[in-house]
């Protein structure tokens, strides 16, 4: 019996080659779209007494150490989370871009030469030129974002067994956390003071590799699980500087004192 060799290639290309692919496309795109664990807390601690009225203007900026360079993609995602947060609580507030800010109080520096840090800024709020330059913008608060990331090795394995069956063989991995740590300084631009602080800190697990593919054919089929732990530490900072700039138990107190 004689049988076309041309048809029997096309044949099992399509019924064992094509549908393989399709597997193992899938499978890799499983394995990027899940994300890796992640943790992450927030916790502030006060120094004054904070409020917020209708109107009420609030700068946000990022300072040291972040570069020119990486300011606008770092300070965009921040502005909205805390952004969106106060709407929560109070929607007509008046949020003043960081870039507007800057142009006025420290049209000289640049990003990583901004102060930083709680006594940089009660230096700053010592001085009388500093409020005549912010004066246009009639702020309550100033929000001052300090931003470290980092990553870390966690562990390198090789795998060198080879399966029986002919599927995934030798293959190599590797795992990192990625750690973000945002820590804002609350200034009370009205009342000239430090309110208080914000720290959020998330960390997320990432890993990547290569896994050896025996069957139908050798193919080497990446594999990865990505984390992104800056959203969830600037949500989390969004959230808690809304509930302490609204300091609900203060309002509360003030009102029990009313005659």
């Amino acid at each position: 019996m004689y049988t076309n060799p041309q048809k029997l290639s096309s044949l099992w290309y399509y019924v064992f080659i094509v549908p393989v692919r399709r597997l193992l496309l899938a499978l890799l795109i499983i394995s990027l779209a899940g994300g890796g664990c992640t943790t992450a807390w927030v916790q502030e601690r006060r120094l004054a007494p904070t409020g917020l009225a209708p109107q009420d203007a609030i700068a946000i900026i990022l300072t040291a150490p972040v570069k020119d360079e990486h300011l606008s993609e770092l300070e965009s995602p921040v502005t909205g989370c805390v952004q969106s947060a106060l709407a929560q609580v109070q929607a007509d507030i008046r949020i003043v871009p960081g870039q507007e800010f800057r142009k006025l109080a420290f049209p000289d520096l640049t990003a990583n030469q901004i102060p930083s840090g709680y006594f940089a800024w009660q230096r700053l709020l010592r001085e009388p030129a500093f409020f005549q330059k912010i004066a246009p913008l009639d702020l309550r608060y100033v929000l001052a974002v300090d931003t470290e990331q980092g990553r870390r090795l966690t562990e390198v394995k090789w795998n060198a067994v080879t399966s029986m069956l002919s599927g995934p063989g030798p293959s190599l991995s590797a795992s990192w956390d990625n750690e973000v740590l945002l820590e804002t300084i609350v200034v009370d631009a009205k009342h000239r003071r430090v309110a208080g602080a914000v720290h959020a800190y998330a960390k997320g697990n990432s890993g990547a590799g290569l896994s050896l593919v025996t069957f139908p054919m050798p193919l080497l089929l990446p594999h990865g699980m990505p984390s992104f732990p800056f959203g969830a530490a600037c949500r989390g900072l969004g959230d808690k500087l809304a509930t302490f700039l609204a300091d609900k138990n203060e309002q509360q107190a003030q009102a029990a004192q009313m005659p």
